[in-house]
């Protein structure tokens, strides 16, 4: 027979409140391993096997984020550009063009 998880055994597994496992269940449950329903019960219950395979899928190493951190441009700020930045930006597109 199969191990199932319960709420708090799941909460302590992925290092979650009980509450916020139950809300995601709920509201967003793409974010959660796949639930295990037994018919005619409400209670939620994870398999052991569901949740270490969805923990193995969400493993990121640091390849993963040192090609993401090289593809990234510098990100624009939030807000309307300051006076020198949108004369720094006029200045090379008027370079651009004239070179």
């Amino acid at each position: 027979m199969r191990t199932l998880l319960t709420v708090d055994q799941l909460a302590a597994c992925i290092h979650k409140s009980a509450a916020s496992i139950r809300s995601d269940a709920t509201r967003n449950p793409r974010s959660l391993p796949p639930i295990c329903r037994l018919p005619g019960t409400k209670r939620l219950l994870w398999r052991v096997e569901d949740v270490e395979q969805w923990l193995a899928e969400h493993v990121q190493g640091l390849a993963a984020t040192l090609n993401t951190a090289a593809t990234d441009q510098p990100r624009m700020r939030r807000g309307r550009p300051t006076k020198v930045e949108v004369v720094a930006r006029l200045r090379n597109k008027a370079m651009n063009i004239a070179g």
